[in-house]
């Protein structure tokens, strides 16, 4: 999951050191499609940018690339996760490659977003103050709309049981109960 990011994780055109990170359900086409994006923009030479809620990254892919596939699953947990990581990595001397920008929307709650996208929730993995590590799903506008309601032993397994939120909320039905 992503962790909210905060000043020290983004850029301000100094020297300091610039992440994005992005995280959300996607169906087997929506991921066909940014894996479409990414491949001609590594073809061409163009850059690729991609946004969420408050940074936009725009990406470079040069010419030479180290690149790492990682594929793993756990079938002996009561809930079995795959995961498939993908790393790309390159020597950037200038700096120039990534650029990680900050989006200065000012006050955005009643705002339509500015990034072309549709409104979008995110889940936010956190440490509590008894050191568990619990999941919130957070509206576009800043309100709370789901918990994790108990904590976990490691950001994984937090991370994890989202993960499972975010794969069978969109079958979820609503049942009435009198």
């Amino acid at each position: 999951m992503t962790d909210t990011p905060n000043d020290a994780d983004r850029s301000d055109d100094t020297d300091t050191a610039a992440s994005f990170a992005l995280e959300r359900a996607y169906d087997r086409m929506d991921v066909a499609e940014l894996l479409r994006e990414l491949t001609a923009a590594a073809e061409s030479g163009r850059p690729v940018t991609v946004s969420d809620d408050g940074q936009t990254v725009r990406i470079t892919i040069p010419d030479r690339v180290v690149a790492g596939l990682e594929a793993t699953s756990d079938p002996t947990t009561d809930h079995p996760v795959a995961d498939l990581t993908l790393e790309l990595e390159w020597d950037d001397p200038d700096g120039s490659s990534v650029r990680v920008t900050d989006r200065d929307d000012g006050d955005t709650t009643d705002a339509e977003p500015t990034n072309g996208t549709e409104r979008t929730s995110r889940f936010e993995v956190y440490e509590d103050v008894a050191g568990e590590w619990r999941w919130r799903l957070v509206h576009w506008n800043g309100n709370i709309i789901a918990d994790s309601g108990e904590g976990y032993a490691s950001r994984f397994n937090a991370e994890r049981a989202a993960r499972g939120v975010m794969r069978n909320a969109p079958t979820a039905t609503i049942q009435r109960r009198d």
